[in-house]
């Protein structure tokens, strides 16, 4: 004789407890999209181990027009981690090319945040006046002393292909074409102020 075993219907308790850890995998997976989105992007990975650090792309900057770029990367303070904390800013000017300054914001006079005024196409120290060119040179003052002992510091700077396939701009040489969009990476430095040659912080 063949028993057959009837199992009881789901409880309550049961039906609500599933419920629950369907609820749990949806959000976690809501939630898990904006972070991977974020690893995606190649301006929010950790710096190379070169020291350089992608912060823009080519395609976003116009020629001869200043943009001012974040560089965020790990910092340690003690025993605390800030994975993505703003550790610089920069001044980028994109040129002939894939030509491209890039300037630290800090005055060399004594550390203030410069810059730039459109009007008259050039970078200016809000807090003692030091006055620089567009390429970042010292500028010679008739009507006073620029109290900047030096231009404003560059950068050292790369330019790669950007692997994301979904990032392609049209080719230069033939616009049907789209070709990959380029990376800039920058490896950040501070400088002393008030010498007249740049020297870096250790």
């Amino acid at each position: 004789m063949t028993m057959h075993l009837e199992l009881p219907p789901p409880t309550r308790r049961a039906a609500l407890k599933r419920l629950t850890h369907a609820l749990g995998a949806l959000f976690g997976a809501v939630l898990g999209i904006p972070a991977i989105a974020y690893l995606i992007d190649a301006r929010n990975r950790p710096a190379a181990d070169n020291g350089f650090k992608v912060i823009a792309r080519l395609s976003e900057l116009q020629k001869g027009v200043p943009q001012q770029a974040v560089i965020r990367d790990l910092r340690h303070d003690a025993w605390t981690l800030h994975p993505n904390d703003v550790i610089g800013r920069v001044w980028l000017i994109r040129g002939e090319g894939d030509k491209v300054d890039v300037l630290t914001t800090i005055c060399p006079h004594l550390g203030c945040s410069i810059n730039f005024d459109a009007k008259d196409r050039q970078f200016l120290c809000p807090c003692h006046g030091g006055t620089f060119l567009m390429d970042g040179k010292r500028k010679e003052l008739t009507d006073r002393t620029n109290p900047a002992p030096r231009g404003m510091d560059a950068l050292q700077y790369q330019i790669t292909d950007d692997p994301d396939p979904s990032h392609q701009v049209p080719d230069p040489h033939d616009p049907k074409k789209k070709v990959p969009d380029k990376l800039i990476a920058v490896k950040y430095q501070n400088f002393i102020q008030g010498k007249e040659t740049p020297v870096a912080k250790i």
